[in-house]
């Protein structure tokens, strides 16, 4: 992208997991890149879709969002058909699409790269079921036990530990179900702990994937089952974690790429979307390939985490 970005439309969420001065930072770097911005506050679900989506009719150069990755998702969705880059200024407890794209925690950092004409832009897929998008991804049982488990107060205290805290008790109450599912048209049935069906893998702290392999730009969805939980497990992640590959061992772990994919469990389970908690037990989903352009470093190895 070679334009001069010139106006910019600024989503923010006061009730962000992070504590500082924003308004001062963002104000200075807008003023050292010339740019125009104006600021929209959230103040209840929904409203960071409506923003977005009235940025888009005022033609606005680019939009901007300061949040975690629930406010992120939801001006996202007033994006999809949208030709208007996104800007992530990290505001979260996990802020996991940023780590993964490689955009600094620190705000001013972030802020910066709206300066590094040209741009780089990189075009990132979406999931969608119904009518909702999202970008991290949506899990059943375990991992949706353990979202559920990490309060406001303890992510606003400790961030991505606190979901480390829940771990423990998620993992105890959490019981095997089987999950129906069809992939691209295949059928499969397979007992387990938690189903994950991701955008991407990012766990959303040091830069550390559950698998480096699954990719926010490829075109596909990736559906993971964890089938038991026991010191083989453990073992399991630890090296996959630090050797960054990917588990080799079915009988723990089955893994699935797929761009249509419906998925119910029996029994039902708890189920999240991108940190909230869902009513609903069985999904449709599918894979919007390259739908938002989003604005990243131009060397993701210099970023510090």
């Amino acid at each position: 992208m070679e334009k001069k970005i010139e106006t910019i439309r600024i989503i923010i969420n006061p009730a962000s997991g992070k504590d500082e001065s924003i308004l001062p930072i963002i104000n200075a770097s807008m003023k050292e890149a010339d740019i125009k911005w104006e600021a929209s506050i959230t103040h209840k679900a929904g409203d960071a879709i409506q923003f977005a989506k009235a940025a888009v009719k005022e033609g606005i150069d680019a939009l901007a969002v300061y949040g975690g990755d629930g406010t992120l998702m939801e001006a996202i969705s007033g994006l999809i058909g949208s030709e208007i880059p996104l800007i992530i200024l990290p505001g979260g407890s996990a802020n996991v699409l940023a780590m993964e794209l490689g955009v600094p925690k620190d705000l001013k950092e972030a802020c910066a790269l709206i300066s590094q004409v040209p741009f780089k832009m990189k075009t990132i897929d979406v999931g969608q079921f119904e009518k909702r998008y999202f970008i991290v991804g949506i899990s059943l049982g375990f991992a949706a036990d353990l979202v559920k488990g990490a309060d406001r107060e303890a992510k606003n205290k400790i961030g991505i530990f606190s979901y480390f805290l829940s771990a423990a008790a998620a993992l105890g109450k959490t019981k095997k179900a089987v999950y129906h599912l069809k992939i691209d048209g295949q059928e499969y049935e397979v007992q387990g702990l938690t189903c994950i069906i991701a955008d991407t893998g990012n766990l959303g702290f040091s830069n550390i994937s559950f698998d480096k392999h699954i990719d926010v730009s490829d075109g596909f969805l990736d559906v993971v089952v964890v089938r038991k939980a026991n010191l083989s497990l453990f073992k399991l992640m630890v090296v996959t974690l630090l050797k960054r590959e990917r588990p080799d061992n079915v009988e723990l772990v089955k893994h699935w790429q797929g761009k249509d994919i419906s998925v119910f469990s029996r029994p039902t389970q708890t189920v999240q979307c991108d940190g909230e908690i869902l009513e609903k037990g069985s999904f449709h989903i599918k894979v919007i390939p390259g739908a938002i352009k989003v604005l990243v470093p131009k060397d993701k190895s210099k970023v510090i985490e």
